[in-house]
């Protein structure tokens, strides 16, 4: 199977490339969210019997801005950096090109690559934001997608690098032996060593199995020897028959008996 990057993308984020390209570069909106703030204030009222100034609660919705986001991550600290890093290559289209520009070779944050991945991640969120979709700022601020621990990210991360790999790397090519030649192999064995033929079933049977070490990795096949060693196995009770009629009349040929004039 060859490495096909658009299926892999489509398939990884559920979109196609241009359209998450589409998404990236439409026009956006400055809110990326809400956050909730209580609010006491206190006033008077004239038709207070009392007079006195009323205390007032209630909860005001703060927009939360691209702006708030880049400074609350210039705060973080680097084991928080890296978990942003983490989920937004495992989770936000582009926000990546490759799983090398995550970290540098000592294992710390590579910034030049994190601030453009938050630049990305922040793009997204202020397109999903009108319809009230949070799941890129939930990234970035370490929301619904932060209840997964470091280890769990780190791992994630790892089994996701492994995949592309695996993804890139050439497929072994099987050129499987022909069914027929090799049902015609079982039955010439079948017939030196049981005296018939091999049913339908038997000969799927050895088919599959010589295709299913063909598979394994197994270069070099003695078809005749494993097709007599199944037509054994396939039927012991024929077998041993068989071989005990073959010596017997090799006893005749010898003595004589039955043999031509």
């Amino acid at each position: 199977m060859v490495y096909d990057p658009a299926a892999n993308f489509q398939s990884t984020y559920g979109m196609s490339a241009a359209e998450a390209s589409a998404m990236y570069n439409s026009s956006s909106s400055p809110a990326l969210g809400f956050e909730e703030s209580l609010v006491t204030e206190e006033t008077s009222f004239e038709e207070s019997p009392t007079g006195l100034p009323v205390t007032l609660e209630y909860t005001e919705q703060i927009p939360i801005t691209a702006e708030d986001v880049r400074s609350a991550i210039g705060g973080l600290e680097e084991q928080e950096r890296k978990a942003i890093a983490y989920e937004m290559f495992l989770g936000v289209p582009i926000a990546y090109s490759s799983y090398e520009d995550v970290f540098n070779e000592d294992g710390s944050i590579n910034e030049t690559y994190f601030v453009q991945a938050v630049e990305r991640t922040l793009n997204f969120a202020e397109k999903a934001a009108p319809s009230e979709n949070y799941y890129f700022l939930d990234i970035l601020q370490r929301g619904d997608a932060g209840e997964m621990t470091p280890a769990e990210l780190t791992k994630a991360f790892q089994d996701r690098v492994a995949e592309i790999e695996e993804e890139k790397r050439p497929k072994r090519v099987i050129n499987y032996m022909d069914p027929a030649g090799l049902q015609a192999a079982l039955n010439d064995a079948a017939g030196s060593v049981l005296g018939r033929k091999m049913t339908n079933q038997e000969m799927k049977a050895f088919v599959s199995k010589i295709h299913g070490m063909q598979a394994s990795g197994v270069s070099s096949i003695a078809v005749g020897a494993q097709a007599e060693q199944f037509a054994r196995s396939a039927a012991p009770v024929e077998a041993g028959a068989m071989d005990h009629a073959n010596a017997a009349s090799l006893i005749m040929q010898a003595a004589g008996i039955g043999g031509r004039r």
